[in-house]
């Protein structure tokens, strides 16, 4: 018998078990004896077993004079007062450990269904890779290399539709009955109808650069701003305050086609969006070229090439180590 994949319940079942428990013999007890010396882990629910046999199991005798008169003395001494009563606790009856586990699996099932019903959903890109994501809303978003996009589950369920961002993302808001659409970064909250515009929050800042539409945005320190086409939006999380200039929103927007407009943005600032891009460290060892502006297009497919097209531009070599690329 396969003894060691017995259950208590088996065990108080089982002839040859209950044979040993109320009428043991040297031949069973040598059995049993050496086996819960090879199953130890077994020993337990063995002692359950054999509570449970002696409880249920007895043998027929006629009482003698003096058995009927301790009884007598027994029932009136219990009526007296009754005897504790043993209590058995759940882990001791197989059935309710049964009905316990099961219990504990259906709620924990539950429970993960539940959550999954109401978890965020989330898109991440990686260094170099562009990913355009089609929201339950029917808003679009591009999401930049290296970026994280948080949407609520259900987005198409109340007046609010929220989205958090880490990283860069172009956002082109679906108007949907006059639900309100949110973007949290950290710096920032930007509230739309419907429109176009660009957020990024790299550099311990966010960009925000409106390209069609309205959009209302406030910070922890100051009142709600309205943007407008071409307005760019910069927080900081030191001052908390929005400071507006006028841009030229396609420049900041070109990194979709896998490009990079350089007209007017100095060498140090071209150097940060290819280091957050790509994931690089880029060194320059003259450091009076960080103040040049440049002008021209660069492509940012692969790392590599990029790179040495703006070396090309600034007359410069530049050597790679790993991660890391020196212009000299």
């Amino acid at each position: 018998m396969p003894y060691f994949a017995f259950t208590v319940d088996d065990f108080c079942k089982d002839p040859y078990f209950i044979r040993w428990v109320t009428t043991p013999t040297d031949e069973s007890d040598a059995f049993w004896q050496a086996f819960m010396r090879e199953y130890p882990h077994k020993q337990a629910d063995i002692q359950l077993a054999i509570g449970y046999i002696h409880t249920i199991h007895f043998q027929e005798m006629d009482p003698t004079p003096a058995d009927l008169d301790r009884l007598k003395q027994r029932i009136f001494r219990d009526i007296a007062a009754p005897p504790p009563v043993r209590v058995i606790r759940w882990y001791q009856r197989p059935y309710l450990a049964v009905a316990a586990v099961l219990f504990l699996v259906v709620s924990v099932a539950m429970g993960w269904w539940l959550y999954q019903a109401k978890a965020p959903l989330t898109y991440e890109t990686a260094y170099g890779k562009i990913e355009t994501v089609r929201l339950a809303d029917g808003s679009v978003v591009t999401l930049n290399a290296n970026s994280l996009l948080t949407v609520t589950k259900h987005l198409t369920d109340g007046p609010v539709r929220e989205v958090w961002l880490r990283g860069e993302a172009y956002f082109d808001v679906a108007k949907r009955n006059g639900a309100r659409f949110i973007v949290h970064t950290p710096d920032a909250t930007i509230v739309v109808l419907g429109t176009e515009f660009n957020v990024n929050t790299r550099r311990e800042q966010t960009h925000i650069v409106l390209h069609e539409g309205k959009v209302q945005l406030t910070t922890n320190r100051q009142p709600a701003v309205v943007m407008h086409p071409g307005d760019m939006a910069t927080v900081t999380p030191t001052e908390q305050r929005v400071r507006l200039q006028r841009v030229q929103p396609a420049q900041y927007e070109a990194w979709k086609e896998s490009s990079l407009i350089l007209d007017g943005k100095p060498l140090t600032e071209i150097l940060n969006t290819l280091e957050d891009t790509f994931g690089v460290t880029i060194k320059l060892e003259d450091t009076e070229l960080a103040k040049k502006s440049l002008t021209g297009k660069l492509r940012t497919e692969v790392a590599d090439d990029c790179i040495e097209n703006l070396a090309l531009i600034l007359d410069m070599r530049v050597e790679k180590d790993g991660t890391t690329y020196r212009f000299k």
